[in-house]
């Protein structure tokens, strides 16, 4: 049974950018709010359905929530599922 994060704001957004390190291709996920910034969560392999899931970025309440046949998609779901708990208590503006 997945946890719910009701206090989460629809506003916080994780957002994807893509960078090279060494020979494989990753993509740094941030937490963005609008009047807050953006505050660094983790780092990924690149996956073409991953990034363009993020790349412009998506409400962590919409992304806890997707459904896919894509296993790198659900890796990532369950991983930003998996960090949720961490991310309320490090950083002050997610629970608020």
């Amino acid at each position: 049974m997945k946890k719910k994060y009701g206090k989460v704001s629809n506003r916080i957004r994780l957002i994807g950018v893509s960078r090279m390190k060494g020979a494989e291709e990753m993509v740094d996920y941030y937490l963005v709010h609008p009047i807050y910034g953006r505050e660094y969560a983790f780092t990924r392999r690149y996956t073409r359905a991953t990034y363009d899931l993020v790349k412009g970025g998506i409400p962590i309440k919409e992304l806890l929530c997707v459904k896919s046949k894509d296993k790198m998609t659900m890796k990532l779901v369950n991983y930003t599922s998996l960090m949720m708990p961490y991310f309320m208590e490090e950083i002050s503006w997610m629970a608020a």
